[in-house]
C-alpha cells in the first residue's frame, strides 16, 4: 500500500499493512484566507469580532477573554450576533494566501481543520463560564442560537468544500477538560449532538470524510459518534482508547494524541529515561492499534521526548501493526 492509500483506509475503516503516518496526508491547520480565525502568528479580531491573543509558549491564538464579551446575555443573541456575509468574502485569494494548487493530491489527503464549532462560538462570543452557564439556565436559546449558528455554519462548509476541495473535513469543538467533560453528557446529547449530526450528514452529502477534532475526557460520549456517522476522531489518550475501541468496533477510526504532557513533566523532574519512555509507549500502542482503525497524533511542541515518542510509534507501526 502507499502511504495515501493507508490513510484512505484509515478514513474509511479497513485494515493496512502498517501505521498510516504523515507520509500520507497533508493537513491545511490555519487556512488564513478566510477570518473566521485571526492570524496565527499575530492574534486580531475575527470576523464575528472577537479579539484573539498570541500565547507564544504554547505557539497558539486564543480569545482574549481580557476583553468584555461581545454577548453577555444568550437571550441577546439575535440582536447581538452578526453572521457574517459569506458572499461578501473574497474567496479569489484563496490560492494567493493558501497556496492550494501546491498541495500533492495524487501522493497525500488533504485534510483540512474547520474551526469553532457550536460550543467553541458560544463561548467566544459569551466568554466561556456564562457560555457554561447559559447552557442550564436558558437551553432553549442557546438551541436557538445553535440552530442559526450551524446553518450559517453549513454554508461555509459547503463554500470551503467547493473551494479547497478537501478529502477530509477536520471538525472542531473541544468539549472537555483533562478530567472529565465541561457539561454533562445530558447536555451534550440535548444541544450540541443534533448540531454536530447536521455538519457529519451534510459533509456526506458533498463527498467528504468526517474527523470529529475534539480534546478533553469526552469518553462519555465518544461511543454516540457512530450513530452520528463521524468517520474518525481526533481525541487524546487520557481516554480509554481500548475500551472505547470495543465498543465501537470498526465504526469509528481513532487518531490519538500520546500523553506527551505527562512525559514531558517526569523529563524535566528527571524522571523519565529513555528505554523506560520507550516501554510505555509500545505499551500504549499495543494496547490501542489492536482491531486497527488507529493512527496516533503526532505532537505539538518538540524536545527529545517528542522524538523519541515519534520514532518509538513508527517503529511499532511498521513491525506489529498489521497483526494487533
Amino acid at each position: 500500500m502507499t502511504p495515501k492509500e493507508r490513510v484512505m483506509a484509515f478514513f474509511q475503516h479497513k485494515p493496512t499493512d502498517e501505521l498510516p503516518t504523515d507520509d500520507g496526508i497533508f493537513v491545511l491547520f490555519n487556512p488564513e484566507a478566510y477570518r473566521e480565525r485571526p492570524p496565527h502568528e499575530t492574534g486580531g479580531t475575527d470576523w464575528f469580532g472577537v479579539t484573539w491573543k498570541y500565547e507564544a509558549s504554547v505557539d497558539a491564538i486564543a480569545p482574549d477573554h481580557s476583553q468584555d464579551p461581545i454577548l453577555e446575555d444568550i437571550c441577546d443573541w439575535r440582536d447581538v450576533v452578526k453572521f457574517p456575509d459569506l458572499d461578501a468574502w473574497d474567496w479569489s485569494r484563496v490560492e494567493e494566501i493558501d497556496h492550494i494548487s501546491e498541495i500533492d493530491r495524487e501522493n497525500k489527503v488533504f485534510e483540512m481543520m474547520f474551526v469553532n464549532g457550536p460550543f467553541e462560538r458560544l463561548h467566544m462570543l459569551m466568554g466561556f463560564e456564562n457560555a457554561l452557564c447559559a447552557l442550564i439556565t436558558d437551553p432553549e436559546e442557546v438551541e436557538a442560537f445553535f440552530d442559526a449558528f450551524m446553518e450559517w455554519k453549513i454554508r461555509l462548509m459547503e463554500k470551503v468544500i467547493e473551494i479547497y476541495k478537501p478529502d477530509v473535513l477536520m471538525f472542531h469543538d473541544d468539549w472537555g477538560t483533562q478530567n472529565n467533560m465541561f457539561f454533562s453528557p445530558d447536555i451534550w446529547r440535548s444541544l450540541i449532538k443534533p448540531q454536530i449530526k447536521k455538519a457529519v450528514d451534510r459533509c456526506h452529502e458533498l463527498g467528504v470524510l468526517f474527523d470529529m477534532h475534539s480534546c478533553g475526557k469526552i469518553e462519555a460520549v465518544v461511543p454516540d459518534f457512530v450513530e452520528l456517522g463521524i468517520d474518525a476522531w481526533q481525541g487524546m489518550e487520557i481516554n480509554d482508547i481500548p475500551k472505547l475501541k470495543a465498543i465501537t468496533g470498526d465504526k469509528l477510526a481513532y487518531q490519538t494524541t500520546p500523553d506527551y504532557q505527562k512525559y514531558q513533566a517526569e523529563e524535566l523532574c528527571g524522571e523519565l529515561d529513555e528505554e523506560s519512555l520507550r516501554a510505555r509507549v509500545r505499551e500504549t500502542f499495543y494496547a490501542a492499534a489492536k482491531g486497527y482503525c488507529y493512527r496516533p497524533m503526532f505532537l505539538p511542541f518538540g524536545g527529545r521526548s517528542k522524538d523519541i515518542m515519534i520514532d518509538e510509534i513508527l517503529t511499532c507501526g511498521k513491525t506489529v501493526y498489521k497483526d494487533c
